[in-house]
Protein backbone atom coordinates (compact mmCIF):
# COMPACT_ATOMS: atom_id res chain seq x y z
CA UNK A 1 0.00 0.00 0.00
CA UNK A 2 1.55 3.19 -1.17
CA UNK A 3 1.42 5.73 1.68
CA UNK A 4 1.41 10.04 1.67
CA UNK A 5 3.20 11.17 4.87
CA UNK A 6 2.34 15.14 5.58
CA UNK A 7 4.95 16.34 8.33
CA UNK A 8 8.43 17.42 8.74
CA UNK A 9 8.71 14.74 11.50
CA UNK A 10 7.69 11.68 9.42
CA UNK A 11 9.44 12.51 6.92
CA UNK A 12 12.79 12.94 9.12
CA UNK A 13 11.77 9.59 9.96
CA UNK A 14 10.92 7.92 6.70
CA UNK A 15 13.95 8.86 5.13
CA UNK A 16 14.51 7.11 1.16
CA UNK A 17 11.34 5.73 1.39
CA UNK A 18 9.56 8.95 0.64
CA UNK A 19 11.11 8.76 -2.73
CA UNK A 20 7.62 6.43 -3.10
CA UNK A 21 5.45 8.09 -2.08
CA UNK A 22 2.68 10.80 -3.45
CA UNK A 23 3.12 13.78 -1.48
CA UNK A 24 5.17 14.94 1.14
CA UNK A 25 4.10 18.21 2.71
CA UNK A 26 4.12 19.79 6.34
CA UNK A 27 0.46 21.08 7.45
CA UNK A 28 1.48 22.28 10.91
CA UNK A 29 0.33 17.90 12.29
CA UNK A 30 1.38 14.09 11.11
CA UNK A 31 -0.66 12.86 9.37
CA UNK A 32 -0.34 9.55 7.30
CA UNK A 33 -2.84 8.98 4.19
CA UNK A 34 -3.06 6.12 2.10
CA UNK A 35 -3.37 7.00 -2.12
CA UNK A 36 -6.71 5.64 -2.31
CA UNK A 37 -7.73 7.34 0.98
CA UNK A 38 -9.03 4.52 2.48
CA UNK A 39 -6.89 4.82 5.56
CA UNK A 40 -5.56 7.27 7.80
CA UNK A 41 -3.91 8.41 10.71
CA UNK A 42 -2.98 11.61 12.38
CA UNK A 43 -0.99 11.78 15.99
CA UNK A 44 -1.26 14.95 18.07
CA UNK A 45 -0.96 15.91 21.58
CA UNK A 46 -2.14 18.00 24.31
CA UNK A 47 0.03 19.19 27.47
CA UNK A 48 -1.19 21.50 29.84
CA UNK A 49 1.17 22.39 33.01
CA UNK A 50 -0.38 24.46 35.81
CA UNK A 51 0.98 26.39 38.32
CA UNK A 52 -0.67 27.24 41.87
CA UNK A 53 -0.68 29.83 44.77
CA UNK A 54 -2.93 29.53 47.43
CA UNK A 55 -3.95 32.43 50.03
CA UNK A 56 -6.13 30.40 52.42
CA UNK A 57 -8.34 31.67 54.73
CA UNK A 58 -6.72 31.92 57.61
CA UNK A 59 -9.81 33.06 59.81
CA UNK A 60 -11.93 30.36 58.98
CA UNK A 61 -12.38 27.19 60.90
CA UNK A 62 -13.44 25.13 57.89
CA UNK A 63 -11.97 24.38 54.27
CA UNK A 64 -8.60 26.10 53.47
CA UNK A 65 -8.80 27.28 57.46
CA UNK A 66 -8.41 23.58 58.50
CA UNK A 67 -4.91 22.88 57.20
CA UNK A 68 -3.88 26.66 57.43
CA UNK A 69 -1.06 28.11 55.66
CA UNK A 70 -0.61 27.60 51.86
CA UNK A 71 0.92 23.85 52.28
CA UNK A 72 -0.79 23.08 48.24
CA UNK A 73 1.08 25.61 45.99
CA UNK A 74 2.49 23.65 43.66
CA UNK A 75 3.76 23.18 39.71
CA UNK A 76 2.12 20.32 38.53
CA UNK A 77 1.10 18.88 35.13
CA UNK A 78 -2.54 18.73 34.37
CA UNK A 79 -2.94 16.62 31.11
CA UNK A 80 -0.38 15.37 28.64
CA UNK A 81 -2.60 13.45 26.15
CA UNK A 82 -1.26 11.46 23.09
CA UNK A 83 -3.94 11.48 20.41
CA UNK A 84 -4.24 9.19 17.96
CA UNK A 85 -7.38 9.84 14.80
CA UNK A 86 -8.62 8.63 11.54
CA UNK A 87 -10.58 6.80 9.46
CA UNK A 88 -10.65 3.11 8.08
CA UNK A 89 -13.09 3.12 4.87
CA UNK A 90 -16.18 4.77 6.09
CA UNK A 91 -15.26 4.74 9.62
CA UNK A 92 -13.87 6.93 11.76
CA UNK A 93 -12.35 6.77 15.47
CA UNK A 94 -10.53 9.04 17.56
CA UNK A 95 -8.16 7.95 20.94
CA UNK A 96 -7.16 10.74 23.43
CA UNK A 97 -4.70 8.84 26.34
CA UNK A 98 -3.61 10.57 28.91
CA UNK A 99 -0.34 9.88 30.77
CA UNK A 100 -0.59 11.93 33.77
CA UNK A 101 -4.05 9.83 34.76
CA UNK A 102 -3.28 6.72 33.17
CA UNK A 103 -6.62 6.98 31.36
CA UNK A 104 -8.66 7.01 28.22
CA UNK A 105 -10.89 9.78 27.86
CA UNK A 106 -12.06 10.19 24.73
CA UNK A 107 -11.99 6.78 22.91
CA UNK A 108 -14.89 6.06 19.92
CA UNK A 109 -15.37 4.56 16.75
CA UNK A 110 -17.95 6.86 14.32
CA UNK A 111 -19.84 6.34 11.32
CA UNK A 112 -22.34 8.73 9.30
CA UNK A 113 -25.98 7.71 10.46
CA UNK A 114 -28.34 9.77 8.05
CA UNK A 115 -27.50 12.53 6.48
CA UNK A 116 -25.45 15.19 8.36
CA UNK A 117 -25.98 12.74 11.56
CA UNK A 118 -23.30 10.61 13.10
CA UNK A 119 -23.36 7.69 15.56
CA UNK A 120 -20.14 7.26 18.16
CA UNK A 121 -19.98 3.95 19.81
CA UNK A 122 -17.17 4.00 22.74
CA UNK A 123 -16.19 6.55 25.45
CA UNK A 124 -17.31 10.01 24.95
CA UNK A 125 -19.01 12.72 27.16
CA UNK A 126 -23.37 13.12 26.86
CA UNK A 127 -24.33 16.45 25.21
CA UNK A 128 -24.58 18.31 28.25
CA UNK A 129 -23.29 21.79 28.70
CA UNK A 130 -22.22 24.71 26.76
CA UNK A 131 -18.85 24.30 28.53
CA UNK A 132 -18.44 20.59 29.01
CA UNK A 133 -18.86 19.99 25.71
CA UNK A 134 -15.98 22.53 24.67
CA UNK A 135 -12.37 21.26 23.99
CA UNK A 136 -10.00 21.46 26.99
CA UNK A 137 -7.47 23.71 24.84
CA UNK A 138 -10.75 26.03 23.47
CA UNK A 139 -11.67 26.76 27.79
CA UNK A 140 -11.33 30.57 28.45
CA UNK A 141 -10.34 29.38 32.44
CA UNK A 142 -8.05 26.59 34.09
CA UNK A 143 -11.49 24.93 34.85
CA UNK A 144 -14.72 24.67 33.37
CA UNK A 145 -17.65 26.15 34.92
CA UNK A 146 -19.82 25.16 37.68
CA UNK A 147 -22.76 23.54 35.54
CA UNK A 148 -20.35 20.64 34.14
CA UNK A 149 -19.59 17.53 35.19
CA UNK A 150 -16.84 18.71 37.48
CA UNK A 151 -19.73 21.02 38.77
CA UNK A 152 -23.16 19.78 39.92
CA UNK A 153 -23.60 17.72 37.22
CA UNK A 154 -21.47 14.43 37.93
CA UNK A 155 -22.92 12.50 35.56
CA UNK A 156 -21.84 14.75 32.60
CA UNK A 157 -18.29 13.29 32.33
CA UNK A 158 -17.28 10.97 30.16
CA UNK A 159 -18.93 7.58 29.99
CA UNK A 160 -19.15 4.40 27.98
CA UNK A 161 -22.21 4.08 25.25
CA UNK A 162 -23.32 5.47 22.20
CA UNK A 163 -24.03 9.05 21.00
CA UNK A 164 -25.58 10.18 18.20
CA UNK A 165 -25.86 13.58 16.57
CA UNK A 166 -27.22 15.72 13.72
CA UNK A 167 -26.71 19.13 12.76
CA UNK A 168 -27.57 21.52 9.64
CA UNK A 169 -29.26 24.99 8.23
CA UNK A 170 -32.52 25.26 9.44
CA UNK A 171 -34.61 28.48 8.69
CA UNK A 172 -31.65 30.38 6.63
CA UNK A 173 -28.59 29.84 4.99
CA UNK A 174 -26.76 31.47 7.98
CA UNK A 175 -28.49 29.17 11.05
CA UNK A 176 -27.59 25.84 12.51
CA UNK A 177 -30.12 23.47 14.26
CA UNK A 178 -28.19 20.97 16.52
CA UNK A 179 -29.81 17.56 17.98
CA UNK A 180 -27.82 14.86 20.19
CA UNK A 181 -29.31 12.39 22.29
CA UNK A 182 -26.57 9.34 23.81
CA UNK A 183 -27.45 6.00 25.91
CA UNK A 184 -24.10 5.37 28.21
CA UNK A 185 -23.35 3.61 31.38
CA UNK A 186 -22.41 5.23 34.55
CA UNK A 187 -18.70 4.04 33.80
CA UNK A 188 -15.14 5.03 32.20
CA UNK A 189 -12.01 3.17 31.78
CA UNK A 190 -9.86 4.34 33.89
CA UNK A 191 -5.95 3.13 33.71
CA UNK A 192 -5.57 -0.84 33.61
CA UNK A 193 -9.11 -0.76 35.76
CA UNK A 194 -12.14 -1.86 33.77
CA UNK A 195 -14.84 -2.07 36.63
CA UNK A 196 -18.42 -3.31 35.72
CA UNK A 197 -20.92 -1.21 34.54
CA UNK A 198 -22.26 1.15 37.94
CA UNK A 199 -25.48 2.61 36.20
CA UNK A 200 -27.42 3.79 32.99
CA UNK A 201 -27.93 7.11 32.04
CA UNK A 202 -30.06 8.92 29.09
CA UNK A 203 -29.34 11.73 27.83
CA UNK A 204 -30.85 14.63 25.25
CA UNK A 205 -29.74 18.03 24.17
CA UNK A 206 -31.35 20.59 21.43
CA UNK A 207 -29.19 23.64 20.21
CA UNK A 208 -30.32 26.21 18.04
CA UNK A 209 -27.71 29.12 16.03
CA UNK A 210 -29.73 31.44 14.74
CA UNK A 211 -26.77 33.08 13.08
CA UNK A 212 -23.29 32.07 12.77
CA UNK A 213 -21.37 34.31 10.36
CA UNK A 214 -17.30 34.67 11.09
CA UNK A 215 -17.40 37.84 13.41
CA UNK A 216 -20.54 37.22 15.13
CA UNK A 217 -22.94 34.09 16.12
CA UNK A 218 -25.84 33.68 18.83
CA UNK A 219 -27.02 30.12 20.37
CA UNK A 220 -29.62 29.05 22.55
CA UNK A 221 -29.55 25.59 24.08
CA UNK A 222 -31.25 23.04 26.85
CA UNK A 223 -30.41 19.43 27.95
CA UNK A 224 -31.57 16.77 29.94
CA UNK A 225 -29.52 13.96 31.52
CA UNK A 226 -31.58 11.33 33.79
CA UNK A 227 -29.08 8.57 35.48
CA UNK A 228 -29.33 5.90 38.03
CA UNK A 229 -26.47 4.06 39.40
CA UNK A 230 -26.20 0.25 39.43
CA UNK A 231 -26.89 -1.90 42.98
CA UNK A 232 -24.70 -4.35 44.05
CA UNK A 233 -22.10 -5.47 47.04
CA UNK A 234 -19.31 -4.71 43.67
CA UNK A 235 -20.46 -1.37 43.31
CA UNK A 236 -20.76 0.06 46.78
CA UNK A 237 -18.60 2.60 47.42
CA UNK A 238 -17.53 3.01 44.23
CA UNK A 239 -19.79 4.69 42.62
CA UNK A 240 -22.28 8.43 43.42
CA UNK A 241 -23.95 10.85 41.65
CA UNK A 242 -22.91 14.10 43.24
CA UNK A 243 -22.80 18.02 42.68
CA UNK A 244 -19.29 19.27 44.08
CA UNK A 245 -17.36 22.18 43.08
CA UNK A 246 -13.47 23.08 43.79
CA UNK A 247 -13.32 26.95 44.62
CA UNK A 248 -10.18 27.30 44.90
CA UNK A 249 -6.85 25.48 44.34
CA UNK A 250 -7.51 22.51 41.97
CA UNK A 251 -4.75 20.09 44.00
CA UNK A 252 -6.44 21.52 47.48
CA UNK A 253 -8.97 18.76 48.64
CA UNK A 254 -9.70 20.94 51.80
CA UNK A 255 -11.39 23.83 48.79
CA UNK A 256 -14.13 21.99 47.17
CA UNK A 257 -17.39 21.55 48.57
CA UNK A 258 -19.74 18.34 48.44
CA UNK A 259 -23.24 20.29 48.35
CA UNK A 260 -24.83 16.68 47.60
CA UNK A 261 -23.70 13.11 47.69
CA UNK A 262 -25.43 10.05 47.15
CA UNK A 263 -23.69 7.16 47.03
CA UNK A 264 -24.64 3.14 46.09
CA UNK A 265 -24.79 0.64 49.25
CA UNK A 266 -25.04 -3.08 49.35
CA UNK A 267 -27.96 -3.10 50.67
CA UNK A 268 -29.51 -2.32 47.58
CA UNK A 269 -30.22 1.73 47.54
CA UNK A 270 -29.54 3.07 43.89
CA UNK A 271 -28.98 6.76 43.68
CA UNK A 272 -31.13 8.75 40.41
CA UNK A 273 -30.50 12.17 39.25
CA UNK A 274 -31.97 14.20 36.63
CA UNK A 275 -30.40 17.44 35.44
CA UNK A 276 -31.89 20.00 33.51
CA UNK A 277 -29.41 22.69 31.62
CA UNK A 278 -30.12 25.74 29.93
CA UNK A 279 -27.69 27.72 27.77
CA UNK A 280 -26.78 30.98 26.09
CA UNK A 281 -24.02 32.29 23.94
CA UNK A 282 -22.64 34.39 21.78
CA UNK A 283 -20.31 36.73 19.94
CA UNK A 284 -20.25 39.78 18.39
CA UNK A 285 -16.56 40.98 17.06
CA UNK A 286 -14.21 40.38 19.91
CA UNK A 287 -16.83 40.64 22.47
CA UNK A 288 -17.81 37.21 23.97
CA UNK A 289 -20.68 35.84 26.57
CA UNK A 290 -22.18 33.10 28.17
CA UNK A 291 -24.74 32.05 30.36
CA UNK A 292 -25.24 28.84 31.80
CA UNK A 293 -28.27 26.79 34.41
CA UNK A 294 -29.16 23.70 36.03
CA UNK A 295 -30.98 22.06 37.95
CA UNK A 296 -30.20 18.73 39.07
CA UNK A 297 -32.86 16.66 41.47
CA UNK A 298 -31.56 13.70 43.61
CA UNK A 299 -33.47 11.50 44.88
CA UNK A 300 -32.76 7.68 46.46
CA UNK A 301 -35.05 5.32 48.77
CA UNK A 302 -34.19 6.02 52.31
CA UNK A 303 -32.64 9.38 51.98
CA UNK A 304 -34.12 12.71 51.83
CA UNK A 305 -34.36 14.24 48.70
CA UNK A 306 -32.00 17.19 46.94
CA UNK A 307 -31.89 19.72 44.77
CA UNK A 308 -29.10 21.71 43.54
CA UNK A 309 -29.02 24.58 41.50
CA UNK A 310 -26.70 26.55 39.71
CA UNK A 311 -25.81 28.94 37.42
CA UNK A 312 -22.91 30.72 35.23
CA UNK A 313 -21.78 33.91 34.22
CA UNK A 314 -19.28 34.36 31.10
CA UNK A 315 -17.93 37.71 29.75
CA UNK A 316 -14.76 37.30 27.72
CA UNK A 317 -13.11 40.12 24.98
CA UNK A 318 -10.32 39.96 22.59
CA UNK A 319 -7.80 43.01 22.82
CA UNK A 320 -6.43 42.13 19.66
CA UNK A 321 -9.75 41.83 17.76
CA UNK A 322 -10.49 38.34 17.37
CA UNK A 323 -13.43 36.84 17.23
CA UNK A 324 -14.32 33.47 19.31
CA UNK A 325 -15.79 31.49 17.03
CA UNK A 326 -18.56 29.09 17.02
CA UNK A 327 -18.79 25.15 15.94
CA UNK A 328 -21.91 23.94 14.17
CA UNK A 329 -21.05 20.72 14.15
CA UNK A 330 -20.76 20.21 18.12
CA UNK A 331 -22.90 23.28 19.12
CA UNK A 332 -20.11 24.97 20.96
CA UNK A 333 -17.22 27.81 21.15
CA UNK A 334 -14.36 27.22 19.77
CA UNK A 335 -10.52 28.83 20.62
CA UNK A 336 -9.22 32.62 19.20
CA UNK A 337 -6.80 31.94 16.49
CA UNK A 338 -4.78 34.98 16.69
CA UNK A 339 -4.49 37.25 13.27
CA UNK A 340 -1.41 38.89 14.31
CA UNK A 341 2.12 37.52 13.81
CA UNK A 342 2.86 39.02 17.54
CA UNK A 343 -0.28 36.58 18.52
CA UNK A 344 -3.85 37.33 20.69
CA UNK A 345 -4.63 38.33 23.45
CA UNK A 346 -8.01 37.63 25.71
CA UNK A 347 -9.65 39.26 28.94
CA UNK A 348 -12.15 36.95 30.44
CA UNK A 349 -14.32 37.29 33.81
CA UNK A 350 -16.87 34.89 35.40
CA UNK A 351 -18.93 33.99 38.22
CA UNK A 352 -20.36 30.79 39.47
CA UNK A 353 -23.01 30.23 41.97
CA UNK A 354 -24.60 26.69 43.31
CA UNK A 355 -26.88 26.20 46.16
CA UNK A 356 -28.27 22.88 47.58
CA UNK A 357 -32.24 24.00 48.68
CA UNK A 358 -32.36 21.99 52.00
CA UNK A 359 -36.24 21.67 51.52
CA UNK A 360 -36.28 19.08 54.38
CA UNK A 361 -33.47 20.53 56.84
CA UNK A 362 -30.50 18.21 55.48
CA UNK A 363 -28.08 18.43 53.32
CA UNK A 364 -27.47 14.76 52.40
CA UNK A 365 -23.57 13.91 51.46
CA UNK A 366 -22.37 17.10 52.13
CA UNK A 367 -18.55 17.29 52.72
CA UNK A 368 -16.39 20.07 53.46
CA UNK A 369 -13.03 20.20 55.54
CA UNK A 370 -13.77 20.31 59.48
CA UNK A 371 -17.45 20.53 58.63
CA UNK A 372 -20.09 19.58 61.13
CA UNK A 373 -22.98 18.56 59.63
CA UNK A 374 -25.45 19.00 62.68
CA UNK A 375 -24.14 22.94 62.81
CA UNK A 376 -24.72 23.47 58.25
CA UNK A 377 -27.74 25.77 58.04
CA UNK A 378 -26.77 26.71 54.42
CA UNK A 379 -25.13 24.95 51.80
CA UNK A 380 -23.70 27.15 48.88
CA UNK A 381 -20.67 27.72 46.96
CA UNK A 382 -20.01 30.72 45.02
CA UNK A 383 -16.79 31.77 43.02
CA UNK A 384 -15.42 34.60 41.10
CA UNK A 385 -12.43 34.50 38.53
CA UNK A 386 -10.60 36.63 36.29
CA UNK A 387 -8.28 35.43 34.25
CA UNK A 388 -6.15 36.84 30.73
CA UNK A 389 -5.00 34.53 27.78
CA UNK A 390 -2.13 35.18 25.68
CA UNK A 391 -2.45 33.02 22.54
CA UNK A 392 1.21 32.56 20.86
CA UNK A 393 -0.39 31.37 17.84
CA UNK A 394 -2.63 27.97 17.34
CA UNK A 395 -0.63 26.02 19.01
CA UNK A 396 0.83 27.55 21.84
CA UNK A 397 -1.39 29.55 24.72
CA UNK A 398 -0.52 31.26 28.40
CA UNK A 399 -3.07 31.39 30.96
CA UNK A 400 -3.62 33.45 34.20
CA UNK A 401 -6.00 33.05 36.36
CA UNK A 402 -6.88 35.08 39.47
CA UNK A 403 -10.29 33.27 41.52
CA UNK A 404 -12.18 34.28 44.49
CA UNK A 405 -13.93 31.39 46.12
CA UNK A 406 -16.43 31.23 49.28
CA UNK A 407 -17.88 28.27 50.60
CA UNK A 408 -20.80 29.25 52.88
CA UNK A 409 -22.08 26.61 55.48
CA UNK A 410 -24.68 29.65 57.63
CA UNK A 411 -23.97 29.06 61.38
CA UNK A 412 -20.91 26.33 60.71
CA UNK A 413 -19.09 29.36 59.22
CA UNK A 414 -17.66 30.49 55.42
CA UNK A 415 -14.39 29.87 53.97
CA UNK A 416 -13.01 32.22 51.52
CA UNK A 417 -9.95 31.21 49.58
CA UNK A 418 -8.21 33.13 47.32
CA UNK A 419 -5.78 31.51 44.32
CA UNK A 420 -3.57 32.28 41.57
CA UNK A 421 -3.46 29.63 38.98
CA UNK A 422 -1.79 29.73 35.63
CA UNK A 423 -0.78 27.52 32.68
CA UNK A 424 1.62 27.10 29.67
CA UNK A 425 -0.37 25.12 26.66
CA UNK A 426 0.86 23.32 23.75
CA UNK A 427 -2.00 21.69 21.74
CA UNK A 428 -2.00 20.19 17.77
Amino acid sequence: MNIIVRGGILAALAGVGLAHADQVTTTGGIKVVSTNGDFSAAVGTLVQFDAYADENDSSSKIGSGVAGGSSNDAYRFRRAWITLAGKVYHFNYHIDYDTVSGALQRAWLEHEALPHGSLFVGQDKPWASLDEIARNPDTPFLERNIVSSSGVNAAATYTNGIYYEWHHQALSDSDNLWLGASAASLHKQTGSTDAITQGSAYNARIAYAPLVEKSRWLHFGASIIDATAATGSNTAGTNALAASYVYGNYYDSDEKLTLASYTVSSAGARPHSRALGGELAGAYGPAYWQAEYANVAFHETGEPNDTVTAYSLTAAYALTGETRPYSPQDATYLGITPSHSFGAWELAVRYDEARNDGRDGTFTGLALAGAKASLVTVDKVTLITVGINYYVNDHVRFVLDYEHGKADLGKQGTDSPNTLGARAQLWF
